[in-house]
């Protein structure tokens, strides 16, 4: 007790939500980052009754990433070489997974989650290196989500990548787990 904001950052898990625009003629384009969200408490769920939620509802895995935030000291060079957490798990997702083609899908919901250290910035370097190195058709519009909280570790980040297809029209995800996933819940 009497700790005030520090008590309450400790507390809370922060989740920014974003839409982004693939196009093939420039970078992804940033469309929109909502106001953060405060989460006081974290649920762990079953992961086989997610993926029985997923596959009943359409959801599909497309892949998973993670990476360590790394700082080589430069010596006597002049720049330090650092390599952000939330790129590295990008990276790590989009080898792990062979040339998956999301031309089709209707919905893509990109996940980032981090210790308290998971920087907004750096995890949209790691979107646009997914979209980029994902089969993205032009126009699709991605979700983002970040979340952040003390219970993961500081220096490392987690990916998970899902889409969704069909042509289902606007808001027609779904109910329930599966509509928070489909229309880009986390």
């Amino acid at each position: 007790e009497g700790q005030g904001g520090v008590r309450l950052a400790m507390e809370s898990a922060i989740k920014i939500t974003g839409t982004l625009e693939k196009s093939s003629s420039s970078p992804p384009k940033i469309l929109d980052i909502a106001n953060p969200t405060r989460y006081t408490k974290m649920t762990e769920f079953n992961m086989d009754d997610i993926k029985a939620t997923m596959e009943s509802s359409g959801v599909t895995l497309i892949c998973t990433g993670t990476g360590k935030e790394m700082y080589k000291d430069p010596g006597s060079a002049i720049e330090a070489e650092i390599t952000f957490a939330p790129v590295e798990a990008a990276r790590s997702a989009l080898s792990s997974t062979p040339s998956a083609s999301l031309s089709n899908a209707k919905n893509v919901v990109l996940n980032f989650v981090g210790g308290d250290e998971l920087v907004l910035n750096e995890v949209l370097e790691g979107a646009v290196e997914l979209i980029d190195g994902l089969d993205i058709g032009d126009g699709l519009m991605v979700n983002l989500n970040s979340l952040c909280h003390s219970s993961f570790p500081v220096d490392m980040a987690s990916v998970t990548v899902v889409a969704t297809k069909g042509e289902a029209a606007s808001g027609d995800e779904g109910e329930g787990v599966a509509g928070g996933v489909g229309g880009g819940g986390m």
